[in-house]
């Protein structure tokens, strides 16, 4: 299963030049509530930025910095911003014109609840400890599936991976709280063995620009475009029509690249019944 750990900052800027909605910029000469950048992909004529809805700062000493781009001088390749903050030079930004930061995460978080079921992850867990005469434990929350159990060694501490707990001798009761309960009759509890869970679970939403996802990006990116374009529509006019093409064109790029996403369970078993 592949990992590929994008920053939710990357996923961000992929799906932003999907939707040409992206300029980045390193800061120099910062003041407050202003600061210069004089790269290649800024050079635009005076003013340009004006109708931009958000200066970001993604990266460095002013990291989560937001501002209204208010004024853009390409003579000294200068930005004002509102409202006034002073970042630090070596600071990285974004600019965007359509959308905002938070709505572009906002749908890459809903991009990988929609795969969420697909796009399995392996999960270890040693947080339970078996008790004397106690049979039901809560399982760790988020598996999805389970491949094996394994108890610690009474001799070195460690687990044998290649003698697991029979899967016999344990079930999966459902619930509120669902429970991972050991078959009296088949199974003995020696008090204090750690136990190590096995198995799958969904990937988590990401909260953070620096939070790591493993999804593939390329689907994270086509399928958050589409719906960012899809939130777009509003009738038969001529903005409506090309956020509806843009949709479908993602949207057919999302399709194709979910087909490869499909964790192997192999035996792995289901905590939750589908």
């Amino acid at each position: 299963m592949a990992i590929y750990n994008y920053q939710r900052y990357q996923i961000r800027h992929l799906t932003a030049r999907l939707c040409n909605d992206l300029i980045t910029g390193t800061v120099t000469s910062p003041a407050s509530g202003s600061f210069v950048c004089a790269e290649t992909d800024w050079e635009k004529p005076d003013t340009y930025f004006k109708k931009w809805i958000e200066m970001f700062c993604y990266s460095g000493t002013g990291v989560g910095t937001s501002g209204n781009p208010t004024a853009w001088e390409n003579t000294t390749h200068a930005l004002t911003f509102l409202p006034a903050a002073t970042l630090t030079a070596g600071d990285l930004v974004e600019m965007h014109q359509v959308f905002t930061v938070d709505t572009y995460n906002d749908f890459i978080n809903l991009a990988i609840e929609i795969v969420a079921k697909e796009a399995l992850q392996n999960k270890t867990d040693t947080s339970l400890t078996l008790a004397t005469d106690t049979y039901q434990y809560d399982l760790p929350t988020s598996f999805l599936y389970i491949n094996s159990i394994e108890m610690e060694s009474s001799t070195s501490g460690l687990y044998d991976s290649s003698d697991p707990i029979p899967n016999e001798h344990w079930r999966i009761i459902p619930g509120s709280t669902i429970k991972l309960e050991f078959v009296k009759d088949l199974f003995t509890i020696t008090d204090g063995r750690a136990l190590r869970i096995k198995g799958l679970a969904s990937p988590s939403i990401l909260d953070t620009d620096t939070e790591e996802c493993p999804i593939n990006p390329t689907f994270l990116s086509y399928q958050a475009a589409a719906l960012l374009h899809q939130s777009r529509i509003r009738g038969h006019d001529v903005d409506s029509e090309i956020h509806s093409t843009q949709m479908t064109l993602n949207q057919t790029m999302a399709d194709k690249v979910r087909e490869t996403i499909q964790a192997n369970l192999g035996s792995a078993i289901a905590v939750v019944e589908n």
